[in-house]
C-alpha cells in the first residue's frame, strides 16, 4: 500500500509490512500517569487486514501477533471476501491465509448489520463531516454505545493472557505469540475508541492517549488521497455536496436532475472527507472528556457497558501494566 510519496513511518511504534497500513504498537507510544510503561508485542492496531498475503500474516505473527480481532460489520468483511475471490476456495481467502500463519480471528461487529445501510451511514458520515470536532464526539458517543460487548471479547481475552513474567515461559513451551491485533476499516474509529477505553482505564493520562490517536495521521498517509477520492462518491458526500451547492448557488439546484458540482464545491466535499479521515488531538480529548461525563469514566464504561467485573479488571491490570523498582501501578480497581 505505501508509495514512494510517503515518507518512512517511525519505527516503533510503528510496523511496514506489505498490503497494510497504520500497523504499529500501540503500547508503545504511552505510560501511565505514575511513569509505568504498558507490557510491548501485545496492543497492536491497524487497518483493514484483507489484503495481506500468507507471508504478510507470518510476518505479523513473527512480531507477536496471534489473535486478530476484527471491529467490522458484516458488510465490510463481506465486501473482501467477495473481491475476486467469488468462486475461491476457504484457504485462498485472506481469512484461510491468516489461518495458515497460525493467526487466529475473533469477529466482534460494533454494528449490527442494519446500521450500515445507505441512510445509516449517511447520517453517521455526516457528523464526521462538521468542521468542528462536536461532530466526531457525537458520533464517537453513537459507537461507544453500541461497542459494550466487542470490547468486552477483547479486553477478556487480554485478561486471561500469561502474566508477563510467565509470557517467556509460555512462547517457549508451545511456540507460540500471545498478542492481540485490533481493527476495523482504517484502524481509527472504532479501533480507536477501544484503545482509548483501555488506555483511560490503565491511568494513561488524556493527552497522551489523545497523541497516540492522532499517529493514525502518520499511518494512513499511504491511503489518504485514495480513500478521500473514494468517499467523495459515496451518497453522504453527494448529498453533502448538493446542500453546498444550494447554499452558495440555489438557483443551480432548482430543477436540475445531474449537478455539475463547482470546484469550490468539491473542494469543500474534498476537505470533509479529509476531516472525515483525519484523527485530530482535540478530537480524541473532546471524546475522552465525553466517556467521563456521560458514560462514569473508563472502568464504569467496563463494569456496566463490557460487563466485567473487578476480577477481570484487577487481572487486566496486571497484564499490561509493567511494573518495575522505578514506576509503580496506578490506583487498584
Amino acid at each position: 500500500m505505501a508509495t514512494n510519496t510517503n515518507p518512512p513511518l517511525p519505527t516503533p511504534p510503528f510496523y511496514t509490512i506489505p498490503n497494510i497500513c497504520n500497523l504499529r504498537d500501540a503500547a508503545l507510544s504511552v505510560t501511565t500517569s505514575s511513569g509505568s510503561k504498558l507490557r510491548p508485542n501485545t496492543l497492536f492496531r491497524s487497518a483493514d487486514v484483507s489484503k495481506l498475503e500468507v507471508e504478510n500474516w507470518r510476518a505479523l505473527y513473527a512480531l507477536g501477533v496471534a489473535h486478530v480481532f476484527d471491529l467490522r460489520s458484516k458488510p465490510e468483511v463481506d465486501k473482501t471476501l467477495a473481491a475476486g475471490n467469488e468462486h475461491a476456495d476457504e484457504s485462498k481467502t485472506w481469512m484461510g491465509k491468516m489461518g495458515q500463519a497460525g493467526v487466529k480471528r475473533s469477529w466482534v461487529p460494533v454494528f449490527q448489520e442494519t446500521d450500515y445501510s445507505p441512510e445509516k451511514i449517511a447520517v453517521r458520515f455526516a457528523k464526521y463531516m462538521d468542521e468542528d470536532v462536536q461532530g466526531f464526539v457525537t458520533a464517537y458517543r453513537g459507537i461507544l454505545d453500541e461497542a459494550g460487548p466487542a470490547f468486552a471479547s477483547i479486553f477478556r481475552y487480554l485478561a486471561d493472557l500469561p502474566a508477563p513474567e510467565q509470557e517467556g515461559r509460555v512462547q517457549g513451551k508451545e511456540g507460540h505469540k500471545l498478542g492481540a491485533l485490533i481493527h476495523c476499516t482504517a484502524g481509527k474509529d472504532r479501533t480507536g475508541l477501544f484503545f482509548a477505553v483501555l488506555f483511560a482505564f490503565l491511568d494513561v493520562p488524556f493527552d497522551q492517549i489523545a497523541t497516540e490517536y492522532n499517529l493514525t495521521e502518520l499511518g494512513l498517509q499511504p491511503i489518504r488521497d485514495e480513500t478521500a477520492d473514494r468517499l467523495l462518491n459515496t451518497l453522504a458526500f453527494q448529498t453533502y455536496m448538493k446542500a453546498q451547492m444550494a447554499v452558495d448557488d440555489p438557483e443551480s439546484m432548482e430543477g436540475a436532475e445531474t449537478i455539475n458540482f463547482s470546484p469550490e464545491v468539491q473542494e469543500k466535499g474534498r476537505q470533509a472527507a479529509l476531516r472525515m479521515i483525519s484523527a485530530r488531538r482535540e478530537s480524541m480529548m473532546g471524546s475522552l472528556e465525553m466517556l467521563n461525563t456521560e458514560f462514569g469514566g473508563a472502568r464504569n464504561y467496563m463494569k456496566v457497558r463490557c460487563g466485567l467485573d473487578d476480577d477481570i479488571l484487577e487481572r487486566l491490570r496486571k497484564n499490561l501494566v509493567v511494573v518495575d523498582d522505578e514506576a509503580k501501578i496506578g490506583p487498584k480497581v
